[in-house]
């Protein structure tokens, strides 16, 4: 109570968290849940994947980038590979906490295209350094602790990726 016999306000929960510098809630245990979203086949939509992540991984928006390059990789190679990519078609999204650190992203496509085969992840050679397609999953596999795929050939495939966005970035560049 200060002199005039009124007690001082109480600090809110919002207040807390400024106060403790990072601006946001602390995140709660690992496996409290499982985020789950659905996005068509525009690629304008890339944008609100990366916003639906950004909200959802409960860390400083700073450590978000690989999150959010990861994310963008996956949807793209979904809608480039998949019937995913066609006029009706979309990925569905999964982010969840494996850790205080760690983030899993999934996202599942909708098959292969009509009269194609399954086209399955994989790494391409790194040949040519200037080619523009390729890179995309060389990103995944660089800003992930691990990555990979599952479901079953010639239907729905899901790649996913734990991320770390605590990790330190490594500079690979050669002289």
């Amino acid at each position: 109570m200060d002199g005039f016999g009124v007690p001082r306000p109480r600090r809110t929960v919002e207040q807390s968290w400024r106060d403790e510098g990072s601006g946001l809630p602390r995140r709660g245990k690992a496996g409290t849940g499982v985020r789950t979203a659905f996005f068509g086949s525009q690629p304008e939509q890339v944008a609100q994947v990366r916003s639906w992540c950004q909200r959802g991984a409960r860390v400083p928006a700073y450590r978000t980038f690989p999150l959010l390059l990861v994310a963008s990789e996956l949807v793209t190679n979904a809608w480039l590979h998949t019937a995913s990519g066609g006029r009706d078609g979309r990925v569905k999204i999964q982010m969840w906490h494996l850790s205080d650190h760690v983030l899993s992203l999934a996202v599942t496509d909708d098959g292969p295209r009509p009269g194609q085969t399954s086209c399955l992840p994989r790494l391409s050679p790194e040949d040519d350094p200037l080619a523009t397609c390729g890179r995309g999953l060389h990103l995944v596999d660089r800003l992930s602790v691990e990555w990979g795929w599952r479901g079953e050939p010639g239907g729905p495939l899901t790649v996913w990726a734990h991320i770390d966005p605590y990790a330190p970035v490594l500079d690979t560049v050669e002289a």
